[in-house]
């Protein structure tokens, strides 16, 4: 099982790393303006995102950092379902990767407190 959860952290913090990148970048900052939600959004959205990635990488050495990050991940993950769901009024379909993300950030968590 450590070295699946292993692999699901180093893929995590890839994953985070470039979304978390290309948020910060601006490059989607029309999906935050559909949203309605102010500017200063991107760049905290990408921030908790390269800071999750990075514990994720460190939380294989380090359990408790992968804890962390696996509840910062999943928080944000969650809170980007409901953003679709509520605010962007999107079909649930659409927020299917995010919860996805969110069950995988969270079972990171849960095998490293346990």
């Amino acid at each position: 099982m450590s070295i699946f959860i292993t692999i699901l952290q180093v893929l995590l913090g890839i994953f985070f790393l470039f979304t978390g990148s290309k948020i910060i970048s601006g490059k989607m900052a029309d999906e935050f303006k559909r949203f309605g939600l102010p500017s200063f959004f991107n760049v905290m959205t990408g921030s908790f995102e390269i800071v999750g990635a990075v514990g994720m990488i460190v939380g294989i050495w380090m359990p408790v950092t992968a804890i962390l990050a696996g509840m910062l991940l999943g928080g944000t993950m969650l809170a980007g379902a409901f953003t679709l769901i509520v605010l962007a009024k999107d079909p649930i379909q659409k927020a299917i990767p995010a919860l996805v993300l969110f069950v995988l950030s969270l079972i990171v968590s849960v095998y490293h407190f346990f």
